[in-house]
């Protein structure tokens, strides 16, 4: 795709011609329209100079599609001057995520490969497109220039950070098979099958599993003590600043995403949802680093990636409840909002829960450990640091 457009000087000089040349017909002089035709002459070569092609060969090439928000990614920007006698000086703009960055203008002798690295911003969630380059040429005089758009978009999906943190709080309310009856101790949750390997426990074969494989089975188990962990996503905009620069709702996915991992790889079950219910995702029990929950959990780093916040529905001083579909009795509930929000209406949601731990994303907060309640508040500017809050919380 190729855009034309005379410059100020090009415009100014085809004025010039227009007028000189009127001014000659009317006064007969012949040499004032020769100037006011020639004139108009440079500016149509000019035109025709940049109609053609440029024998440039672009290509885009990301090192990964998919990228942990805030880290370092860089487009590979791939230039080739296809012409076998003819230089070429490249300039132009590199398209990312929708804004122009500049490329220092190189120079290509014929043939000649080059590679350009372009830094890809992170700091947002979401789809990141790159590229096409947009070549810049000028025309003799700079009297009209062009943009070229050239070379295939890539596409870079920036996720929520997965960052270190503990398991939840030990709980009480695991039940068996899936169910969520009080179980202060002995009980066993079945997670899945495997055949059975000398050594096994014979206690342990699943004689149903066993008659409908033809081959041993014993049963994998999790522990009663591990809790069912739901984590409560505020997606509401009102709970979160509005200036350009705030990025509270992203440390607050940081959050999320992070309990979400660290359930799935310790093989605890995990349930995260939103306020607003757009989202709902479930992550099973299974075998630590299982393929089960490790997938489950991929699929929901997914979904929070494009997950943004409403203007729609309860007031940030409202009452919240979590959305029906989950658990009766709730083990452990991680409340992730931001300073924007009251406290005491989310409570509500934990009702009857056996922990509840309100994450706050506050850009400057008075006290970093508190209480509501019956609730545990951590409050802190990044995600790190509600984290390592609840590290402790996890510890006691």
């Amino acid at each position: 795709m190729r855009r034309l457009h005379p410059t100020p000087r090009g415009v100014g000089l085809a004025l010039v011609g227009l007028v000189s040349s009127g001014l000659g017909l009317l006064a007969g002089y012949p040499g004032l329209v020769a100037l006011g035709v020639a004139a108009v002459g440079l500016v149509a070569a000019a035109t025709v100079s940049l109609l053609a092609p440029a024998p440039l060969d672009v290509t885009h090439r990301l090192l990964e599609t998919s990228t942990p928000r805030r880290s370092r990614a860089v487009a590979h920007v791939g230039l080739r001057n296809a012409s076998r006698w003819m230089p070429l000086v490249v300039a132009g703009v590199e398209r990312i995520g929708g804004r122009d960055v500049a490329l220092a203008p190189r120079r290509l002798a014929p043939g000649e490969s080059g590679e350009v690295e372009v830094s890809v911003p992170t700091e947002r969630r979401g789809l990141v497109m790159v590229g096409p380059f947009v070549l810049e040429r000028r025309a003799p005089a700079d009297l009209v220039r062009s943009r070229d758009l050239l070379g295939r978009s890539s596409t870079l999906q920036v996720t929520p950070r997965v960052l270190t943190v503990d398991g939840p709080p030990l709980g009480r309310r695991r039940g068996h098979v899936g169910g969520y009856g009080l179980v202060e101790r002995g009980g066993t949750d079945l997670v899945g099958l495997r055949e059975y390997v000398p050594g096994d426990d014979l206690r342990r074969v699943h004689w149903a599993g066993s008659a409908r494989s033809g081959v041993p089975m014993v049963r994998d188990d999790a522990d009663p003590a591990e809790p069912h962990l739901t984590v409560l996503l505020d997606d509401r905009a009102a709970a979160y600043p509005t200036g350009p620069h705030d990025d509270g709702f992203e440390e607050a996915v940081d959050v999320a995403a992070s309990l979400v991992r660290a359930c799935a790889d310790a093989g605890v079950p995990v349930r995260c949802v939103t306020v607003s219910g757009s989202v709902d995702l479930d992550v099973p029990a299974g075998l630590p680093g299982g393929d089960g929950p490790s997938s489950a959990a991929g699929r929901s780093l997914d979904v929070l990636t494009f997950v943004g916040t409403t203007g729609s529905g309860a007031s940030p001083g409202a009452a919240v409840s979590l959305p029906a579909g989950g658990p009766t009795a709730i083990d452990v509930l991680a409340v992730v909002t931001g300073q924007g929000a009251a406290v005491a209406p989310l409570l509500l949601a934990g009702r009857g829960a056996a922990t509840t731990v309100v994450l706050v994303v506050d850009p400057a907060p008075e006290r970093v450990l508190g209480a509501a309640d019956a609730a545990t508040v951590v409050r802190g500017p990044r995600a790190e640091d509600l984290l390592r809050g609840w590290d402790l919380v996890a510890a006691r």
